[in-house]
């Protein structure tokens, strides 16, 4: 009788922990797909480590502090992996841009993570943005460069999005992969043809624009 009613009560405190764990979890997402994405994964990490012992379902010592290691299966990997995942995922903040972006993702066949990559790094989703040398809008399209494109106010979202996705898929199509469009969409194709594809050759803030650019992407 001891034994049932000591199973008992550890199945309501389980009940009770992934409750809690929940709302952890909605207080710090949105209602987008991705965030149910992520929370789908804590909640069968969660489970898992709960149905096959392999990790722990103990929220006592991490309430007060954050510390999520070696909760979940596999003593917090799947978990840790979740958070990374929703705390890094690139997000614009704003619906116009959100949905130029899925609108040009869709004309150009690009993937919308990188058009948001790129924007992150180009204007930090600014769309009033303007650079020193004169680049302007969320995806920093230098005047001429606009003209060609069609974009006649480079400051209009939808028109500032939709050319700088269309300038990104022809540099994909130009170099074949995405480390190479990048490079050349900061330092120009000649750029990186003349480089023959080497990164390395290139100047340093162009490397550091890159390996920003596929690190938003690439989370």
């Amino acid at each position: 009788m001891a034994v049932s009613d000591s199973s008992s009560v550890n199945s309501v405190q389980n009940y009770l922990q992934l409750n809690m764990m929940q709302q952890m979890l909605k207080a710090g997402m949105s209602d987008d797909d991705s965030s149910s994405q992520g929370f789908q994964m804590a909640l069968e990490s969660l489970l898992n480590a709960s149905a096959e012992g392999n990790g722990s379902f103990d929220l006592s010592s991490i309430l007060g502090s954050g510390d999520l290691s070696n909760l979940g299966y596999g003593k917090g990997l799947l978990m840790n992996n979740t958070l990374d995942y929703i705390q890094n995922e690139i997000k614009s903040g704003n619906t116009s841009i959100d949905k130029a972006v899925e609108d040009a993702s869709k004309k150009y066949g690009v993937d919308k993570k990188l058009i948001l990559a790129v924007i992150k790094q180009e204007s930090d989703f600014n769309p009033n943005s303007t650079s020193s040398v004169g680049a302007e809008g969320l995806m920093q399209l230098m005047p001429s460069t606009a003209s060609e494109l069609g974009v006649t106010n480079a400051y209009d979202v939808e028109q500032n999005v939709d050319g700088g996705t269309r300038y990104l898929k022809e540099l994909l199509d130009m170099f074949g992969n995405a480390k190479l469009a990048v490079a050349a969409y900061n330092a120009g194709p000649n750029a990186v043809k003349n480089t023959a594809g080497n990164i390395s050759a290139l100047s340093g803030e162009t490397q550091n624009y890159v390996t920003k650019v596929l690190g938003y992407y690439n989370t």
